[in-house]
Parts: structure tokens; C-alpha cells; sequence
């Protein structure tokens, strides 16, 4: 999976991805920016990975931002694809937005 995280952290640096549909309605609806997200490829940290999903393999990342922190899912679909973002809701992860709360 190592692999596939690099594959995409590359492709994204050389703008050699795509939007979903479903991610962009989430960037609007949250008021939240792609300049944002593209900015803090270097330094995300890996929160989760699936090796398998509708869109191919993918990954949860935890994105610093300047308005706290946002989940992003990325996905390898013959080519890198932001699939969702999302601010992580502080009742189901713990206070560094990277593990899951116990239900």
C-alpha cells in the first residue's frame, strides 16, 4: 500500500488526478478549498487504507489545515481520484483526528 501512496502523493504533485463528482460536492457544501487539500499532500499522515473499494485501492489521509484538520479519501482508479473529504467528526476520532473512538 506504501506503493499506492506514493503512486498518487506523485501523480496529485504533478496534477495528474481528478476530482470525483461526489468530492467536489463536498468541497462546496463545506466551504472548504482543493488549493487547501493539494497544499498538504507532502505532509499528510495515512489514517486508514482499503485495499479493496468501489474505486480500487485507496487510503484515509488526515490533512493539516489552517481550520483543523480534514479527511481525505484517495483512490487509484487507473489514475489518482479525490473521492471525499470531510472534517472528522470529534466524537467518532480521537483528538488527533487519526484513530477511530471505541463505539
Amino acid at each position: 500500500m506504501d506503493d499506492l501512496v506514493d503512486q498518487i502523493r506523485s501523480r496529485i504533485e504533478n496534477g495528474a488526478f481528478r476530482v470525483s463528482g461526489h468530492a467536489q460536492g463536498r468541497f462546496d457544501e463545506r466551504g472548504l478549498r482543493l488549493t487547501d487539500i493539494l497544499a498538504s499532500v507532502k505532509t499528510w499522515t495515512i489514517v486508514g487504507t482499503y485495499v479493496q473499494s468501489r474505486m480500487g485501492p485507496s487510503f484515509l489521509a488526515k490533512h493539516d489545515l489552517p481550520g483543523g484538520p480534514i479527511h481525505a479519501v484517495s483512490a487509484d482508479a487507473a489514475h489518482a481520484v479525490l473521492v471525499t473529504v470531510y472534517h472528522p467528526d470529534k466524537d467518532k476520532w480521537d483528538e488527533h483526528s487519526t484513530t477511530r473512538r471505541q463505539e
